[in-house]
């Protein structure tokens, strides 16, 4: 069942648009696969900065509409952006999340994975969604892609 409206304009296939368009990954975007893409959105929850949204590129409402194989490259990614933030944030965890339909809060019309840096005490669930001022998203995003560079070379 389809939940968007019949004019849903969806942001992430824009932003995929423009990702294809670029030249480069560079702004909020962290990074570019074939099928997936990475970027440090416009939010984020309690004191826990440097998230990032894993979305694919195709349109996919939710879990329930991506084939099997997307998986395996979002798991790939959720690993990579892991690996890359225990090295830009110092982090002591990750955690991931993923919603699906109205009752399972899901806000944005196309499938999307959660990923954040974690901290013993940093009350990811229990605080307010707060919106990032540019410049700390865009450095974190930075910050982000840097480490990547590092996580190229693994096997993940």
């Amino acid at each position: 069942m389809k939940h968007a409206p019949p004019d849903y304009k969806c942001p992430f296939c824009r932003m995929a648009l423009e990702l294809q368009q670029a030249q480069a990954v560079t702004g909020g975007f962290v990074l570019e696969e074939e099928r997936v893409f990475a970027l440090i959105p416009l939010h984020y929850y309690g004191g826990t900065k440097g998230n990032c949204l894993i979305i694919p590129k195709a349109h996919h409402e939710n879990l329930f509409d991506i084939e099997a194989g997307l998986g395996v490259d979002l798991l790939r990614v959720s690993k990579r952006l892991a690996v890359a933030m225990k090295t830009a944030f110092a982090c002591e965890g990750i955690s991931t999340r993923q919603h699906n339909e109205p009752a399972g809060d899901q806000d944005v019309w196309h499938f999307h994975m959660h990923i954040f840096p974690r901290y013993r005490g940093d009350g990811l669930y229990a605080a307010p969604k707060a919106r990032y001022l540019e410049t700390e998203r865009l450095d974190l995003a930075r910050r982000l892609r840097d480490s990547l560079k590092n996580v190229e070379s693994l096997t993940v």
